[in-house]
């Protein structure tokens, strides 16, 4: 028999590598978005709306939610909080609809960024998926890389456009996974029995100042990466801001950076080299600025940004 698997945001990014990797295993995949369906996908969509009758409906006869949702920048009357109180009420839809199993994507390290809004709001969603009576998972992954993100193909976009970079947090260590991967880890978390929590992380352990370079390198370019305190990097980001009508990087972000919470503190459970990524994949990195928050919130918010059946991030 098929198995019914609904998706959050399966035409984005991460929801459309999982939408993909589900597909590929046999799941009959349903997705809950707000934004239209590419022309060659045979995946079902229907409006994510937080509203429990619904979502019940939607989510009735499925045998696994996988959910995706989150904000990455508060704006237009979306911030951490409301994406907390949405999810709740998925949540308890989902419960109420009989669904067999969760799995929900959250990021690596939230309980040690408490202090920092997008980890508090992560933490306290890991802390209400444990506390349901339904099978579920957790997987957190650490820095997604993948085609048009916004960190990877922003610094591109920089060095392709100025001659040097100062770089914050340039010993920092991170962890970065590749988005197929991902897809793959929450596909098996999604197989398995129990309750399972897991890091979603690459094998590759690198500093902030490395993986710039890396990205360097992929672009074919050859910039001065310059060592530069967070306040410095942050108010230079500040000047070029208004011109791109969206925000590069947040204080929180930068934090979150400095701290290693990018950095997993379990085996790797990726084993493709985002160095080896980065150079197959380096010709089109940051030809284009990828703005977020028209993404989100302006003009491309209805438009899909992956499709899931054209598996362009291996």
């Amino acid at each position: 028999m098929t198995r019914r698997a609904v998706v959050t945001g399966a035409f984005s990014y991460t929801g459309a590598a999982v939408a993909a990797e589900l597909v590929s295993r046999g799941f009959r995949v349903h997705a809950l978005t707000n934004r239209r369906a590419p022309a060659s996908t045979s995946i079902t969509a229907s409006p994510l709306a937080f509203e429990p009758g619904p979502l019940r409906r939607e989510l009735a006869g499925a045998d696994l939610l996988v959910n995706t949702y989150w904000v990455r920048l508060p704006h237009a009357g979306q911030s951490f909080e409301t994406a907390v109180a949405r999810s709740r009420i998925l949540f308890e839809a989902t419960v109420a609809a009989g669904v067999g199993r969760l799995v929900h994507v959250s990021v690596a390290n939230a309980d040690r960024g408490r202090d920092l809004g997008y980890y508090r709001g992560k933490a306290e969603l890991e802390e209400c998926v444990r506390a349901l009576p339904i099978p579920h998972a957790i997987v957190k992954p650490t820095l997604v890389v993948r085609p048009n993100d916004v960190l990877t193909s922003n610094i591109a976009w920089l060095l392709r456009r100025f001659p040097f970079f100062p770089v914050p947090a340039a010993r920092a260590r991170l962890q970065p996974v590749t988005l197929g991967e991902t897809a793959r880890l929450v596909a098996d978390a999604s197989e398995v029995s129990g309750n399972v929590e897991l890091d979603a992380a690459g094998p590759d352990v690198v500093t902030f100042r490395e993986y710039v370079g890396l990205v360097e390198r992929a672009c074919g370019v050859r910039r001065l990466l310059v060592p530069a305190p967070a306040r410095l990097a942050l108010a230079g980001l500040a000047a070029i801001q208004p011109f791109l009508g969206d925000v590069v990087l947040t204080r929180e972000e930068l934090v979150g950076l400095e701290r290693e919470l990018l950095l997993s503190r379990q085996p790797a459970r990726g084993s493709q080299s985002v160095g080896n990524w980065l150079t197959a994949h380096g010709g089109g990195l940051g030809r284009r600025y990828v703005n977020d928050r028209r993404r989100h919130f302006g003009d491309r918010a209805s438009e899909p940004i992956l499709d899931p059946g054209q598996p362009i991030w291996h």
